[in-house]
């Protein structure tokens, strides 16, 4: 039996595939982790979500009883906060805004 894994690991595609394994597990170890983070409450239907660099305003149920519009603040890190106005129709499903910050981005938050 031992015989046969030397002979198996000396051929050039098992090296390869050892290569290949340590790679992978490298890049998996260095890659950084991107983690969600969201408002905790919800804004008349909607929230802003954020990333590592980047946020993005959603709605679940946009309610556009009271306004027709949303004010997303992006808060980045070492660099100017944006802000954006978004008009809405009411019961609005999905992402509606996005920004990408160059560094690293603090929070995302929406209001009316």
């Amino acid at each position: 039996m031992s015989f046969f894994v030397a002979r198996i690991s000396g051929t050039k595609a098992a090296k390869g595939a050892v290569v290949a394994a340590m790679a992978v597990a490298a890049i998996g170890l260095t890659a950084p982790l991107s983690s969600a983070y969201n408002e905790s409450t919800w804004q008349a239907g909607c929230r802003g979500y954020w990333y590592s660099t980047s946020g993005h305003g959603y709605c679940y149920d946009a309610d556009t009883s009271r306004y027709k519009g949303w004010f997303t603040n992006y808060d980045c890190n070492y660099e100017l906060d944006t802000q954006h106005y978004t008009k809405l129709s009411n019961g609005y499903v999905g992402k509606y805004d996005s920004y990408e910050c160059t560094f690293k981005i603090n929070s995302t938050k929406v209001y009316q």
